[in-house]
């Protein structure tokens, strides 16, 4: 049996003493710096070329390696604990009772997990890809594809993808459906949405945004939008939304450093707003984003407003993907001609290292994070 009960006991404190100390344990940190530094020389070497097969072909190398760190990690992350509790809850369960025990898409494998008696790295594994394939699409679709996979990693990547696994992979199905989408491919988008919700209910929040840069132009889109929506929410929701507006809104608990999450949105969403007719984006594409901006500055207010920051924290997650649109964008925005100017990708790279330094070494909660360490040196 890959694992089985590992839970700590109920009246135990879960994880609140430090796995990590300055004095022994900061050379841990070096792997999230070595991932740091893989999509640096990346961003650097092609920031002035154009995308070719060789740059397409490292690229999806960078992503494969990200994705097993992410996916092969051990005890790594804040809810480490609560996922083994899902494995070890689901190991003796049939499928049909064992998909009521979680979100079914993660539910399913778990259980498909221990059938085949793999422990927790499995799910991992595949929470990662589907995080990655989606990230990466949506970076690759950017002028400058490694600058906005740099730009996710030091919070989305490191914190989102390694500590919230469901909700990575919601995140990142979420992002391949807007990668692409338009008005020919809407449906498409809609069934990705509802594909995301099956690892993490509250994906189907999304579905408004998607549908919206074509709804506010065609009546008949808006009422079919509206009914899908109502239906995702009957269907995943309706037993379960008084238990999360309990958890996300009306509980005492509240989430360490949302405020600097959702401020990290909010400037990227107001430096979208200013500048978003110079991101040489679609217009789909400009009105999706420009949602997610205003949303990142609703959030400000649901955030004073709400006796719990927890929710909040968790929902804005899923719009940190507008930091990899705006920031990647930005150094050449500033020239209005589409010209890379190189002082500004700096400001960014110089960004990104601030952002991953400031919350290895003074987050409240890295010593979650810290040591890296991987499911290969500790058996499959």
């Amino acid at each position: 049996m890959a694992h089985l009960s590992l839970k700590i006991p109920a009246d135990e404190p879960l994880r609140t003493s430090p796995r990590a100390t300055a004095s022994d344990d900061r050379r841990f940190v070096i792997p999230y710096w070595l991932l740091f530094g893989l999509w640096l020389i990346g961003t650097i070497h092609f920031a002035r070329s154009s995308q070719n097969a060789n740059s397409n072909r490292l690229f999806a190398v960078a992503c494969v390696v990200t994705s097993l760190m992410i996916g092969l990690r051990y005890r790594v992350g804040g809810d480490w604990e609560p996922y083994l509790g899902i494995y070890d809850s689901i190991y003796f369960q049939p499928l049909i009772p064992a998909l009521g025990l979680s979100d079914p898409g993660y539910a399913f494998l778990n259980w498909l997990a221990a059938r085949l008696d793999t422990g927790i790295w499995l799910p991992n594994l595949v929470c990662a890809i589907l995080f990655m394939a989606g990230v990466g699409r949506l970076a690759s679709r950017q002028p400058q594809p490694w600058l906005a996979m740099l730009v996710a990693v030091p919070y989305f990547v490191i914190v989102v993808a390694m500590g919230y696994t469901r909700q990575a992979a919601a995140i990142g199905i979420v992002c391949f459906a807007i990668a692409d989408a338009g008005e020919k491919n809407i449906g498409r988008t809609v069934i990705l949405i509802g594909i995301a919700a099956l690892f993490h209910k509250t994906a189907i929040l999304m579905l408004p945004l998607a549908v919206g840069p074509i709804a506010i132009r065609k009546a008949l889109t808006a009422v079919l939008s509206g009914i899908v929506f109502l239906a995702l929410f009957l269907l995943l929701l309706r037993d379960q939304s008084d238990q999360m507006i309990t958890s996300y809104a009306q509980s005492d608990y509240n989430s360490q450093g949302a405020g600097i999450r959702i401020a990290m949105n909010v400037l990227a969403g107001g430096i979208f707003l200013l500048m978003r007719k110079r991101l040489l984006l679609s217009k789909y594409q400009i009105v999706y984003w420009t949602f997610n901006a205003l949303l990142s500055f609703s959030s400000i207010i649901a955030l004073v407003s709400l006796s719990a920051s927890s929710g909040v924290d968790r929902l804005s997650l899923f719009l940190i993907p507008l930091q990899m649109i705006t920031f990647s964008r930005f150094p050449q925005a500033l020239s209005g001609s589409g010209k890379l100017i190189v002082p500004a990708l700096f400001a960014v790279i110089a960004y990104c290292f601030t952002v991953e330094f400031v919350w290895l070494n003074f987050g409240d909660n890295a010593r979650l994070w810290i040591p890296y360490s991987t499911t290969l040196f500790h058996g499959l």
